[in-house]
């Protein structure tokens, strides 16, 4: 192991990732010090481990529903052993994948803690190493109540859940945001009975209400109850746990799942002993990454923003690229967000609610799935898209979907965003058919040429 770095990056995340490689295409000398392994939480124990149960949901679904298609299935059983090796070996093979592509580039990976001792010395289990720069992508870990701790009898994080050997009778949910709501439909179709318990008079808080209630009903009628405006006060744990409300009712299941938000992994850094500015648990940077401490930056959900994978990989790169002395420009205008539930949902871009607040004229053009070709070839007919344009020009401000492939769609939408595109520029555009792609000329059709007009 080298001990002098050009940039040292504490963890190896998809920021971390994505910083070392970028650093290494700079001709820079990297290393990433990770505690546990290559991918961070993202890969091995969130994003990518979720979708792969989620797809074993998806597939549970449309046996149930084969005779739709003609086609009749006799019996079917749910492996949930097989299901979860599965998922281990998808995300083993991205691991191993992740890893040599960080070896083939010279980047050295040092798997200990990291404690900082100055603003240029990194101490690890394998000894001493000092940076020029260091770059913080430690990630965020899931956040407690006072009354909720992980850890306690029956109360799992989203971490836990996906290592559960046998799938439980009965399942709460403390928190129905993208997490919960994801946990949700996945464990719902899995043909577990799933309550989820949500503090705000809406699922999926903060984001666009008209798609919040159609999950709610979509939810309900699947069978999932849900309690809102309720705040968990006490838990007791026998054979069942017993969640006690402030409203006076209680709820029992067999497992809780806590998931009411994560929070920046700042700790055991000594970040503030060599004197970064932490604020709020997130560290504080300039718009270029860089703490207070002039050769440390900070990428990703240990800033205390987005709480996103991908933004996190496109930070990294940009840290990259900041410390090579480069000049990238930081756009964060079209930030595209995607929900795994069944219907799936997607956003981008601002609602009309946040333009008018902003002093923009926009407007709001809805199409439903129902309208859509390839959307009744799939059975899937459910949901809409809705597109916020501007009231002048057309430029297109932001589009939100619920329904089929809408984490899939909603790329078509940020790539508008990102290069002000107009909907006369999507209308003019030739889209193959039948296809779920072609909803965004609907939508984007002329007044005079309604969607739907077309086959």
């Amino acid at each position: 192991m080298n001990n002098k770095y050009d940039i040292a990056i504490i963890g190896a995340g998809p920021g971390g990732y994505a910083a070392a490689i970028r650093a290494a295409q700079l001709g820079l000398k990297a290393c990433v010090i990770e505690e546990d392994l290559i991918g961070g939480t993202c890969l091995n124990w969130g994003c990518i481990p979720t979708k792969a149960i989620s797809r074993s949901a998806e597939l549970l679904r449309e046996i149930k529903h084969s005779s739709e298609f003609g086609i009749d299935v006799a019996d079917y059983s749910v492996g949930i052993s097989r299901i979860l090796k599965r998922k281990d070996d998808v995300v083993s093979k991205l691991r191993k994948g992740a890893e040599m592509l960080l070896k083939s580039k010279n980047i050295d990976i040092i798997n200990s803690k990291a404690r900082l001792s100055d603003a240029s010395t990194i101490e690890t289990d394998k000894g001493s190493i000092t940076a020029k720069h260091i770059i913080i992508a430690t990630g965020s870990l899931p956040a407690e109540s006072g009354v909720l701790k992980i850890g306690q009898k029956n109360v799992y994080s989203s971490k836990d859940m996906l290592e559960l050997k046998k799938l439980p009778q009965s399942l709460i949910i403390i928190g129905g945001g993208f997490i919960g709501c994801e946990f949700a439909s996945i464990y719902n179709q899995l043909g577990v009975e799933v309550t989820i318990i949500e503090l705000m008079d809406q699922l999926l808080p903060d984001f666009d209400k008209e798609i919040a209630r159609r999950l709610e009903l979509t939810f309900k009628k699947r069978g999932i109850n849900i309690l809102k405006g309720e705040k968990v006060i006490s838990l007791k744990s026998e054979i069942m746990t017993t969640i006690e409300l402030e409203s006076g009712k209680a709820k029992d299941a067999e497992k809780i799942l806590l998931c009411i938000g994560r929070r920046p992994n700042t700790t055991g850094m000594n970040l503030e002993g060599v004197g970064v500015k932490i604020e709020n648990g997130a560290i504080v940077t300039d718009k270029n990454f860089r703490t207070n401490i002039p050769n440390i930056y900070a990428i990703g959900d240990v800033r205390g923003d987005f709480f996103l994978a991908h933004i996190a990989t496109y930070e990294g790169k940009l840290a990259s690229e900041i410390i090579s002395g480069r000049n990238p420009v930081i756009d964060y205008s079209a930030v595209p967000s995607a929900i795994f539930t069944y219907p799936e949902i997607a956003c981008v871009g601002i609602s009309a609610d946040r333009a008018k607040a902003e002093g923009i004229e926009a407007v709001t053009t809805k199409l439903p799935f129902a309208a859509v070709s390839k959307a009744h070839v799939l059975g899937e007919t459910d949901g809409f898209i809705k597109l916020v344009t501007g009231a002048k020009q057309g430029e297109v401000l932001g589009a939100f979907i619920f329904g089929p492939s809408a984490s899939e769609l909603i790329s078509n939408f940020t790539i508008a965003i990102r290069n002000s595109l107009t909907v006369k520029d999507i209308s003019a555009t030739i889209f193959a058919h039948p296809t779920l792609a072609e909803s965004l000329l609907d939508v984007a059709l002329p007044k005079d040429r309604q969607a739907g007009d077309r086959l």
